[in-house]
Formats: structure tokens, sequence, C-alpha cells
């Protein structure tokens, strides 16, 4: 029945997904003919183009270095470099900030519409125009959507337990990016998934040695997953907690802290957000824990980011800092500061924990 579960929503997903996936646009470069490109996917509202077909409307080519993971765009002033979750673009001496960063989707590299007419057009000297050709496909999965339905479903509770009664027996970190997908890289080139990864790892041996909590790992090793990927592995660990965790980059070195994120609550419209919402009792907790160890934190922020779906099932997102910052990244790439990372959020999980078996007696 499970496995017959299993192959309905991904279905289902497959279904839901090209909603928000292929469309059309048109590039057109000054006084050129207008160039089509037909491969167009659609994330929270924003357009993605892969690089390369977008480099070869305005005659430009470029590549993917494998070693250095970033890509390389060659220009008449030289090369310019830009990478998967990096908010700015490396020409020579210059930065140009980014407005939305790359990202590795469907196997390839892919710009928004803002490169394409902001970056682009400062690159090659001549302003470029772009086209929806399918204006309507932009749109953000709403409340009530497909969509939305397959992630609230797959995070909520177990049915027959009561909310907010039952202690935690089986938790999920979801460590973020992998593979090809390097994700936010620092300063000094140390890299998102290997941050979240090492972090992930350290805080499952201590939940499973302290506390003897079994633990899943949406990946173990250094290889990429999707959404249907991630999904399967959450829906099969039948946790009764998330942690995503990520890390971020800023065309500000001075940016730093950690930045935690829940859903917004689900609550009767007009009511205030409350803090017995178990997902914001768990950041709270996270983010005491962290501030005791001398992690600095940001804050705590309500968004209805899609990779914490709109159930009810404790998740917090946690960026655990700015690998463009010297200190974030010194914490975070260093096996003491991974650690001390870890332990912090042990502790926050730990005192989350405690709370809920008080409710339980």
């Amino acid at each position: 029945m499970e496995e017959f579960q299993m192959r309905f929503f991904v279905i289902l997903w497959m279904i839901v997904l090209p909603a928000s996936g292929f469309a059309a646009v048109e590039i057109t470069p000054d006084g050129k003919t207008p160039m089509r490109i037909e491969e167009v996917y659609h994330r929270n509202g924003t357009a993605y183009l892969a690089v390369d077909d977008v480099l070869a409307t305005v005659g430009l080519r470029g590549s993917w270095q494998p070693v250095e993971h970033v890509y390389e765009i060659i220009t008449l002033q030289g090369k310019a470099i830009i990478s998967p979750g990096s908010h700015f673009l490396r020409s020579g001496g210059q930065i140009m900030p980014l407005d939305q960063p790359p990202k590795f989707i469907d196997g390839r590299l892919r710009v928004t519409e803002s490169f394409v007419q902001k970056t682009l057009a400062a690159l090659t000297g001549r302003s470029i125009g772009f086209h929806n050709l399918n204006p309507g496909d932009t749109r953000d999965p709403q409340p009530g959507s497909d969509l939305d339905r397959l992630f609230a479903f797959l995070l909520r509770r177990g049915s027959g337990q009561a909310p907010g009664l039952e202690a935690v027996s089986r938790i999920a970190i979801d460590p973020g990016h992998g593979g090809q997908d390097p994700g936010a890289i620092g300063v000094e080139g140390a890299k998102e998934k290997n941050v979240t990864l090492e972090v992930a790892r350290r805080l499952e041996k201590q939940i499973k040695m302290q506390l003897g909590i079994p633990v899943t790992l949406a990946r173990n090793a250094d290889y990429a997953l999707d959404a249907e990927q991630r999904l399967q592995h959450l829906s099969r660990s039948h946790a009764d907690l998330l942690l995503v965790l990520h890390a971020q980059a800023s065309l500000s070195s001075a940016v730093h802290g950690v930045v935690l994120f829940v859903r917004p609550s689900e609550r009767a419209a007009g009511e205030r957000a409350s803090g017995k919402d178990d997902s914001m009792r768990l950041a709270m907790t996270l983010q005491s824990s962290l501030r005791s160890m001398g992690v600095p934190v940001a804050g705590i922020v309500q968004a209805p980011l899609l990779p914490l779906g709109r159930g009810d099932l404790p998740t917090v997102l946690v960026e655990m800092g700015y690998l463009s910052h010297v200190g974030d990244q010194a914490r975070l790439s260093l096996a003491k500061g991974q650690q001390a990372m870890a332990s912090a959020l042990f502790e926050g999980l730990n005192s989350f924990i405690e709370q809920k078996q008080e409710e339980v007696l």
C-alpha cells in the first residue's frame, strides 16, 4: 500500500510540476532579430533560462568549470565569472550585483530575466529586449493549488496522532544542495553543499548518541537531489520534526548571522502569530541555544518558502550564516566551527523535545 501511495505521489508531482515549468521567451539584442528560447522554468514567480541558451542569443559563449564550480563567460573584455547561489558576477577586478542568483535546475545552470536585461546588457554594451510569450505561467503556486496541497499532505503529522501531544520519535534533516549544485560559494571557496552536509552529519551523530532518536538524512553524501527525491525521503521517514540546513551569501561582506525561517502560522484570518505554533517554538529554542553558545542570530522570519510546505510538521529552515562574511565562513568551513554549530542546533532541538515530552506527561 505504501509503495502504491508513493507511486501516486510521484505521478501527481509529474502532473503538477509542468504548470510551473516550460514556457517560451524571446530575447532581442539591440538591432537584431528576436531569438526564441523554449526551455524556460519558473520558480517562485521567476523565469529561469539556461545560461548557455541566453549567451547564444547575443553571440557569446561560456562553459562550466567543474573544479572551481563556477561558470566562465567569454566576453570581448575577458572572462566573467558567475556561480550557483552567488549574488554577484566577477569580471576582471570588478564585481556586479545580481538581483537573483543563478540556479542549477534540471541539470543546467540557469539565470533570470534580470540577468539578461541588466547584467548581460552591461557585459555587451547594448540593450537587450526580453519578451515573455507565456506571462500567465509565471504565477506562484497559490494556497489551495495542487502543488501546495501535495506539500501540505506530505508535511502533515501521521494520522491518528493528537497534534501537540506526541513526543518526537524521529527527526529528518535535509542538507541543502549537493552534487553539481554547490549552492553559495564563500569568499575563500567554501561551498554551501559541503557545509550543510558536514553539519548535518555531526548533528545526526549527536542526536543518536545522546538522545537515541532515529535520524533520517535527505542525503548522506555529495550528490544532487531534486524536489521529488527530497519529498520521497521525507515521506518515508515518518519524521515528527524537520530541519532544513542551508548557508547563504551576500554582496555585502558585512552581513552575517543565522536566519531561521518558519512557515507562516496556520491560523484564522486576523489572528496574530502565536509562539505556541510548533515550528515557531522550535525556531525560538534554536535561536536561544545558538545565542547562548555565542553564535549570532539575525532573527526568525515567517515566510511562505516552498521547501517548508504548508503542513503542521514542526519545520525550520536554518540559514546557518553568510559564506561571504569572513567570520561566518570560518565558523562554517572549519571542523571546530561545524561542531559548534551542530552542538548549538542539538541543544535547541533537545529543549524543544523536552517541552514536547512534558506535554505528553
